[in-house]
């Protein structure tokens, strides 16, 4: 066995890229070498904005010989009346290089085939390497790729260097118009221009490079980089150090030099989320922050070279952040000054969607829906503040600082309304109508904001899909789909019991009402939609697909499906279950086949046998309690109401003869059974179960 070392000398990728190219090269070299039986112990990625690196530990140096039975044609055409081979067999043994010999009969399931068993020498792993390699690039799925010059090597950027190293040897390989070598380049500024490999050893290949000044590691990096912005603002504040800040700025450079900045106070007194989308949407710069959370006028900028004169290279980042936030000043000011109920004027002139009508037109849909939610949840609240917060909730899409920074959205809306109005809860709710997102999975903690919230997202899903302008494979360019599963997780979060296709028809009305809604099935859709989301949330929680599906198909209401799908998955976990699962299969076995709409109540003067009347008994005793336990939500005393069907319908089976000739007396017993099967089915779809 001998590892291999491959690595892709680029130009910079973009830092979005790198994960992704490291994970795919990972599974890709997995699927790939399992494909043409390679063995291998280990398989270890690593990248850079300038190279993605794949290591094989203990690599086989060849295929393992594989000894397969192919099947040929049936008997009765192998062999003659007599018995012997065909041409037919004879061409068939030919074709794989055996005797006639060599064949033999196969029975299956279709019958006797003529058979025979190959064996496959397996192939150097060098000249499978020569194949796979340049294949797994390609299928690595970057976002966007380029080609250049004359190459028609699609690639996330293009290609300046292949090296590849089987053990001591060069593989031999011809990507993208290079071909491998067994050297590398380290950093582009501060690096050799040569680093040559004796072996394919990721250690020694780690090393040299960090020598070099190049960590190939991301995760590596970006301890180093925390650690160094650490380092660098002792004394002055603590960085603010955002996830996926840190992660892009790891993946922006190979070795992080970090400087630290400041700039003018004046821009402390605006809105610290504007002065830091400012600072940080473009330039990436952290933020420091003083003992008590406070924003201070310090910023770090994380730099991919070191220079002779760091004064110099301060005095550029300052520069640049001085000019990021006088704009973003100039813009507060200027939106200051201006009237809230002008934007929301404004709004007839800024397009939604080119088929769904303005913003202005989402608004009035916003304010109707809000209120018929607020109704339909029974809560408590006032309803001039909701319709305030709905009248004002898309005003600051009009504002000059959001066209700037369009992620500010809400975040300006509140600031805006706190500066004419000061009321704070109106403020919030026009902040949270966009939670939860990508960048902040916080639920509205106003009621008023979770009602705008939910109304926004269905609002937004039906209207879309109203102009059919549904999501298709991994394309979902209108966030259909993070709007659904925001609103299945402020219900579930928010414990709130809202069953949705009324507010899917609301919203359907509205729409049609406005003259935008041309998909006739958006309403249907729209709660399918919805329901695929929940489906997938539920199977991301850990519960099993049948239990997931018993719940599913129930009245779309988020909150109410996953308490019933809880107590379902509880009651799995003792023996009660098959206690309850039983009885039901018996039941689901004899209806599965027969028009149960058709059936009528059971009559019980038609019972002619003890157990008909006492299976009858045992349903009326529980079935107001059981409806009243569905009504309060105990789902798990009502689970336990129906265990006590058991016995009665166990003995009802046992005695009774149900397809009787009797059509009257059959269609009475079939009445019994779809009572029985109606209680299982108040609770939840049981058949999934099964």
């Amino acid at each position: 066995m001998k590892n291999l070392l491959f690595e892709v000398l680029t130009e910079e990728l973009p830092a979005r890229f790198i994960r992704l190219g490291i994970n795919s090269l990972a599974e890709l070299t997995e699927k790939y070498l399992v494909d043409y039986r390679l063995k291998f112990k280990d398989i270890k990625t690593a990248g850079t904005p300038r190279r993605l690196v794949l290591f094989v530990e203990g690599l086989s140096e060849k295929q393992e010989d594989l000894e397969e039975e192919i099947i040929g044609p049936a008997t009765k055409v192998a062999l003659d009346e007599k018995g012997n081979y065909t041409k037919a067999a004879l061409g068939f043994a030919a074709k794989h290089g055996a005797e006639p010999s060599d064949l033999y009969i196969k029975e299956t399931p279709r019958g006797a085939y003529i058979a025979l068993k190959v064996k496959r020498i397996g192939e150097e792993t060098t000249k499978i390497l020569q194949t796979i390699l340049p294949k797994i690039l390609l299928e690595i799925p970057f976002p966007k790729k380029m080609v250049w010059g004359e190459v028609r090597f699609p690639f996330a950027r293009p290609i300046r260097s292949i090296h590849c190293l089987f053990g001591e040897d060069i593989v031999p390989l011809e990507i993208a118009g290079l071909k491998s070598v067994d050297w590398t380049f380290g950093h582009r500024y501060l690096g050799a221009n040569k680093i040559k490999l004796s072996r394919a050893d990721f250690d020694e290949y780690v090393k040299l490079l960090q020598e070099h000044w190049v960590i190939v590691d991301p995760d590596e990096r970006k301890r180093l980089t925390e650690k160094e912005l650490k380092r660098i603002t002792q004394g002055k504040g603590f960085p603010e150090l955002e996830p996926h800040l840190l992660h892009e700025n790891a993946n922006l450079v190979e070795y992080p030099f970090p400087t630290l900045g400041s700039f003018d106070e004046k821009f402390l007194k605006m809105p610290e989320e504007l002065t830091k989308t400012a600072l940080q949407e473009h330039q990436r710069y952290f933020l420091l922050r003083d003992n008590n959370g406070k924003l201070l006028n310090y910023f770090v900028a994380v730099n991919n070279n070191r220079v002779r004169d760091e004064k110099v290279l301060i005095a550029g980042h300052e520069r640049v952040a001085k000019a990021r936030l006088e704009d973003a000043l100039f813009y507060y000011e200027r939106d200051l000054k201006q009237s809230l109920d002008q934007w929301v004027i404004n709004l007839k002139g800024i397009v939604y969607h080119v088929r769904c009508g303005t913003l202005y037109e989402k608004t009035e849909r916003l304010k109707k829906l809000s209120i018929f939610l607020a109704e339909r949840l029974g809560i408590a609240l006032e309803l001039e503040k909701l319709k305030k917060a709905s009248h004002y909730a898309k005003a600051d899409l009009a504002s000059e600082v959001v066209k700037e920074f369009p992620s500010l959205q809400g975040i300006m809306g509140k600031y805006y309304y706190l500066h004419h109005f000061g009321d704070e809860v109106v403020a919030r709710a026009i902040e949270e109508q966009y939670l939860p997102n990508p960048n902040d999975e916080r639920l509205p903690e106003t009621t008023i904001g979770t009602i705008l919230s939910i109304c926004d997202k269905v609002d937004h899903i039906t209207a879309l899909i109203g102009v059919n302008e549904k999501p298709t494979g991994e394309s979902d360019p209108y966030g259909l789909r993070r709007a659904a599963y925001g609103v299945i997780k402020i219900l579930l979060g928010k414990e709130l019991d809202l069953e949705l296709e009324p507010l899917i028809e609301k919203a359907c009305d509205l729409l049609l009402q406005q003259g935008y809604l041309k998909n006739q099935s958006a309403k249907e859709e729209t709660v399918e939609f919805l329901r695929k989301r929940l489906e997938s949330e539920f199977l991301s929680l850990g519960y099993p697909k049948g239990q997931v599906f018993s719940v599913i198909k129930l009245n779309l209401n988020p909150y109410d499906q996953f308490l019933r799908l809880r107590a379902v998955s509880k009651l799995s976990q003792g023996k009660e279950f098959e206690d309850l699962l039983v009885p039901f299969k018996r039941v689901y076995a004899i209806l599965k086949n027969q028009d149960i709409d058709k059936l009528l109540s059971p009559n019980p003067e038609l019972f002619e046998i003890p157990s008909e009347k006492n299976l009858f008994e045992a349903y009326e005793e529980i079935e107001e309690l059981y409806l009243l336990k569905l009504k309060s939500k105990a789902y798990e005393d009502a689970l336990y109401l129906l265990l006590k069907l058991k016995p009665f319908i166990e003995e009802f089976f046992d005695k009774v003869f149900v397809m009787v000739d009797d059509e009257e007396v059959r269609a009475n017993r079939l009445s019994l059974l779809k009572q029985v099967f109606s209680l299982y089915q108040f609770f939840a779809h049981f058949e999934n179960l099964v």
